[in-house]
């Protein structure tokens, strides 16, 4: 399926067109949207896909629909869902409303395979997430560890998903500079160490 349409997007392009019927002249890239288990199972095929006449890949993104990701993953209707998760969140059933907080354990494990395997095949794909979980910080803290550039989100819900990824970038920063400071002082008391064996060992020798 996601072959044939990008195939379809190709031909229109090769055919010109777009640029008769719509005037676009500008460059852009086609990429597909993940929404379904089975396609973050074969991400590794579509990002492999390439233009046969001069082997540039036809998908050069990947956009998470993780609003019907989780429902195809959990077999949970967001329509319905309002009728009993909030039971579920009383009795401890479940920790977070899926639709609202990305389930890590399942749905989440899904995006971070499908984000692995595009990037395997091709590095500079981009990578985002596309719907209400894109302006939870919970989320979005998991989704910049998996390794996604960036979230697309409601409009209300942008200043909330903005502040998250830069608290998270300055957390990120703070655990990098404590890293090396660790690291140094390490090998100072190292070098401090070596030096010290060595001027015991001299001492030594002389006696």
């Amino acid at each position: 399926m996601c072959k044939s349409l990008i195939c379809l997007f190709v031909l229109l392009h090769r055919s010109g067109f777009y640029s008769k019927y719509f005037s676009l002249r500008r460059p852009y890239e086609i990429g597909t949207m993940i929404e379904v288990p089975r396609a973050a199972l074969i991400s590794d095929k579509i990002a492999s896909l390439v233009d046969e006449t001069d082997g540039k890949p036809l998908c050069t993104f990947f956009s998470y629909g993780t609003n019907d990701l989780t429902q195809m993953t959990m077999g949970i209707s967001r329509d319905d869902s309002n009728g009993f998760i909030p039971k579920y969140l009383d009795l401890g059933i479940m920790l977070d409303d899926p639709f609202q907080t990305i389930d890590e354990e399942g749905v989440g494990k899904l995006v971070q395979h499908s984000a692995a395997l595009g990037k395997s095949v091709n590095p500079t794909m981009s990578l985002s997430v596309c719907g209400e979980h894109g302006g939870d910080p919970k989320s979005i803290a998991f989704f910049d560890k998996v390794g996604l550039n960036y979230v697309s989100c409601s409009p209300y819900r942008v200043p909330v998903a903005r502040l998250a990824a830069a608290q998270i970038r300055v957390q990120t920063r703070m655990a990098k500079a404590k890293e090396r400071e660790e690291n140094s002082t390490a090998s100072v008391q190292s070098k401090q160490t070596t030096m010290g064996n060595i001027e015991s060992m001299s001492k030594v020798i002389v006696q």
